[in-house]
């Protein structure tokens, strides 16, 4: 077997660093020793499988041997010749995207010789099987939503979201954690932007507080970003705001009206001083949906997160999918409400929640993202059982996400935000199915459903329960 060198066009780069670390460790299955990354120039290549990853701009092999024309963010293009690859990024991200896709695209789709043989060692072969791809993200913000408490180890959360070609992430706390610029840090070398979360005159119990008492909020709201958040370097700030009801008012005050006077001048001040900042507002529809009219008049800058937007992939429950039909219908108002350029973006469900019945709030800051190895098999296994279930109805209702997610990106035409609410099921150690259908399914809104099924199933660091 020859053996791999990685040749990477810029090592200074912390995303491309981390192509270099993801590639390698796919490879590792199939040498049983550390493939070589080099630069460019500074070894005699000819004895070796060369893997050339980078950019035109920094790969100096890639600029005079592809033939590639990208014009997309975070796209690549993957070129396979007998015993050269190349994997051309756009930039950064797309190298990123392009090494993990060599291994989903290429690597598992020719290991399977679809014999009785079942499996090969594809790079025990003399050459390579000719292969040329070229892809981007349909969907423009790809992520997750979740409570911070319940990451149990932020870096091996991340490291998950990477492969599955994940680029932003929302994280709720109580507080804001000790150690919040090192998860940035590690976030924005994986080429994951943070979105903090933490309320607008708001706790879990709406109807805590007297809603007619909202004059002074948002100089209190602008003054905790400015004390709290404002310096760490995060990416923007999603904020929720009493709308989480079944009813439209609060002691004779019509939620959507209330609630739209606050955020738009609290966002007042936020964009005076920090005019490029990202604000969501992560807004449930339940008390809203027949008060569309005053959601219409959000300021235009915010992005608007819509949450529990009727049956699944709205619902925390797999197997709702009663009333879709209704729930594409309302989708469309709300992709459409604040015309085609607005900030648009939704939180979807039907994946592991956090267990209400046992929830505790934080009585402080907290060191967000470590725990034992002991503590995370413990809970592995009590998550498994929810996981089977939640499996079993993704199987069975996959149909219902993808038509949302096509449905949606035909509106939005991919530029949109879409998070997928995955808290305590111990994402950190077990990337489940759903979880990378759900991830795939972004990336690619013109797929065949059971091709992608297939290709998902297939992938080595996917869990199934």
């Amino acid at each position: 077997m020859k053996k791999i060198a990685i040749v990477c066009g810029n090592l200074k780069s912390d995303i491309q660093k981390k192509a270099v670390e993801v590639l390698s460790s796919f490879l590792l299955d199939y040498t049983l020793e550390y493939p070589i990354c080099v630069k460019y120039g500074e070894m005699d290549l000819k004895d070796f499988r060369c893997i050339y990853i980078g950019t035109k701009n920094d790969n100096e092999y890639i600029l005079k041997n592809s033939k590639s024309i990208l014009k997309n963010e975070e796209g690549y293009y993957i070129n396979v010749n007998e015993n050269t690859v190349i994997i051309e990024g756009y930039d950064d991200k797309g190298v990123l995207y392009g090494c993990i896709d060599f291994y989903n695209k290429y690597i598992i789709k020719n290991e399977h010789p679809h014999t009785d043989k079942y499996w090969i060692n594809i790079f025990e072969k003399d050459t390579l099987a000719p292969f040329e791809c070229y892809s981007f993200p349909s969907v423009k913000t790809r992520g997750l939503w979740t409570w911070g408490h319940v990451i149990y180890d932020y870096k091996n959360y991340i490291d998950n979201m990477v492969k599955l070609k994940m680029n932003s992430i929302i994280i709720w706390n109580d507080f804001v954690p000790v150690n919040a610029k090192e998860i940035i840090e590690y976030a924005h070398k994986c080429g994951i932007k943070i979105i903090w979360g933490y309320a607008w005159m708001w706790d879990t119990n709406c109807k805590k507080f007297d809603i007619k008492l909202l004059e002074d909020e948002p100089l209190k709201i602008f003054e905790k970003y400015e004390k709290e958040y404002a310096h760490l370097g995060g990416d923007g700030i999603y904020f929720q705001s009493f709308t989480e009801l079944n009813t439209d008012s609060i002691d004779g005050v019509l939620i959507a009206d209330a609630v739209t006077d606050l955020v738009n001048r609290t966002s007042d001040l936020f964009f005076e001083k920090y005019p490029d900042i990202l604000l969501q507002f992560g807004l449930h529809a339940t008390s809203v949906k027949e008060k569309l009219e005053y959601i219409k008049k959000v300021d235009n800058r915010i992005c608007i997160v819509w949450e529990n937007c009727g049956s699944f992939p709205f619902s925390y429950v797999p197997n709702d999918v009663g009333d879709f039909e209704n729930t594409l219908s309302f989708v469309e108002k709300i992709a459409s409400l604040r015309g085609e350029d607005d900030n648009f973006g939704v939180v979807t469900k039907g994946l592991v929640k956090l267990d209400w019945s046992c929830f505790e709030h934080l009585s402080n800051a907290h060191y967000l993202g470590v725990s034992s190895k002991q503590m995370k098999e413990n809970r592995i296994i009590r998550k498994r059982r929810i996981w089977r279930y939640i499996q079993a109805y993704w199987l069975t209702n996959a149909d219902k996400v993808y038509d949302m997610i096509k449905y949606i990106d035909k509106i939005k035409k991919g530029d949109f935000y879409s998070y997928a609410l995955v808290e305590d099921g111990m994402f950190e150690e077990n990337i489940m199915y759903p979880v990378a259908l759900y991830s795939e399914m972004l990336w690619n809104t013109n797929g065949n459903l059971n091709e992608i099924m297939e290709n998902v199933a297939l992938r080595s660091y996917v869990d199934f329960a």
